[in-house]
């Protein structure tokens, strides 16, 4: 199968293991990128805002006879969305989402909401507005407990990420990160979780992860946890976001990267869902889930899921390589 990935930036490890099954073709906006130099074939496109943007991914679809394209940046989604069935008119499948799905999940603020009405924990979290009503009410401002987390509503890995100790800082930063939310910050384990989801949102896999440590927002360190209480919770909210979508005839498809926070009190918060591949997603192919082989199943029709996909508890220790040219 001819599989496209957009963006493809460092993601090496992702390309090989989609590699030993399928013939990848890399694309990305900057030239000098190391995952350059694991793809099949490689094209240089213009940047996500570019009005040629659209017509070159689907050019390169067309010749390449591409099968499955995968994104993996947030800003490209909403023009990829609206151009499903061109791509499909190619007989491409866009593994992604769909755009109100996209929409909730690409504004924080959005996904709050929906966890909020979903009835779904989740950490309190304003929105700058909120944080002036009540920094200039004082009758209000008793709500407010610190520490705080502060960050970008459409803000990806820790770009733009700070803690916040008090009112000063809270008034400081506000003003700082552009167009921020503000979530009451909750002390425990974080988990990140890949889900994966075939083409009429049944989730197949559903894989916790620890994140041991994190730097400038990727994992270096993790594990994979069979964690019942944390699949079972994930299982739940994907079937309220599935019921979620305006598209009758798409919901969740492929890729979905949740975020949590598991309390010392066995108390799972939730924090975010970006649907898309996480940059510890190899993590998960190690601990036994063939997303390659499974991609075949699904073009195919002939995937039946009868139980979630198995997964061994596995230990990941990353370290930093290098192409030389």
């Amino acid at each position: 199968m001819n599989v496209l990935i957009t963006s493809i930036g460092k993601r090496v490890q992702l390309i090989e293991h989609l590699k030993q099954e399928h013939y990848i073709i890399g694309v990305d906006c900057n030239e000098l990128v190391s995952s350059k130099e694991f793809v099949d074939v490689f094209y240089k496109v213009p940047r996500y805002n570019e009005k040629s943007f659209i017509k070159t991914i689907l050019d390169i679809c067309k010749n390449e006879k591409v099968d499955l394209l995968i994104p993996l940046y947030e800003k490209e989604f909403f023009d990829l969305c609206d151009n499903r069935k061109k791509f499909e008119e190619f007989g491409t499948t866009l593994l992604l989402s769909s755009k109100s799905i996209i929409d909730i999940c690409n504004n924080k603020l959005n996904t709050y909401e929906f966890f909020k009405k979903s009835n779904i924990s989740t950490p309190v979290s304003y929105s700058k507005s909120d944080i002036d009503n009540i920094l200039y009410n004082n009758n209000e401002k008793k709500e407010l407990k610190f520490p705080l987390i502060i960050k970008p509503i459409d803000g990806m890995g820790s770009n733009d990420v700070f803690k916040i100790n008090n009112e000063k800082e809270l008034s400081f930063f506000k003003e700082y990160v552009d167009n921020p939310i503000i979530q009451e910050f909750i002390d425990g384990k974080e988990y990140t979780i890949d889900v994966l989801c075939d083409f009429f949102g049944n989730v197949i896999s559903v894989v916790p992860r620890e994140r041991i440590e994190v730097r400038s927002g990727e994992v270096v360190k993790s594990k994979t946890v069979r964690n019942k209480e944390i699949i079972d919770s994930v299982m739940n909210l994907c079937d309220k976001l599935k019921t979620a979508s305006n598209d009758n005839s798409i919901s969740i498809v492929g890729p979905l990267t949740i975020q949590c926070i598991y309390t010392s009190n066995k108390v799972i918060k939730f924090i975010e869902i970006n649907p898309r591949f996480g940059g510890g997603v190899p993590l998960t192919f190690e601990s036994g889930v063939n997303y390659g082989k499974i991609f075949d199943e699904l073009k195919s029709n002939n995937f039946n899921i009868k139980k979630l996909h198995d997964f061994k508890e596995t230990l990941m220790l990353r370290y930093d390589e290098a192409v030389f040219k």
